[in-house]
């Protein structure tokens, strides 16, 4: 992916941080593409269930349940990598109250983090 850093060509710790910056949002990029094929597959299953075919709605049910649930992943992911981004603009972990605003807002997100298990 162009533009993004790879660990392994981190050359310095700021370098490293912006490499977890930059994977937090390649997963929420994949859990938005994941949530896309979902809803798509939630189409499919709804076009089965016009036909009869058993146990389709309930799949179709599941899905969009599913494509749901990756959103929000993908946002919280999201915010997690503006988060770091901040605590970085403003002087790494040795900023102490830096530190501690990224620590808070970690515990914020990780509250709204999904909690459907998707099995039932």
């Amino acid at each position: 992916m162009a533009g993004v850093s790879q660990p392994g060509d981190a050359a310095s710790p700021q370098d490293v941080a912006l490499a977890y910056a930059d994977q937090l949002r390649q997963q929420s990029a994949t859990c938005r593409l994941l949530a896309e094929k979902q809803r798509e597959n939630t189409a499919a299953f709804e076009g089965f269930a016009e036909r009869g075919l058993p146990g389709s709605a309930e799949m179709a049910i599941r899905s969009e349940r599913s494509a749901r649930f990756l959103v929000q992943l993908a946002s919280v992911i999201a915010e997690q990598a503006i988060a770091h981004d901040q605590l970085m603009a403003a002087g790494g972990p040795e900023n102490s109250r830096a530190y501690v605003e990224y620590e808070a807002t970690t515990r914020r997100l990780r509250a709204l983090l999904p909690t459907d298990t998707l099995t039932d």
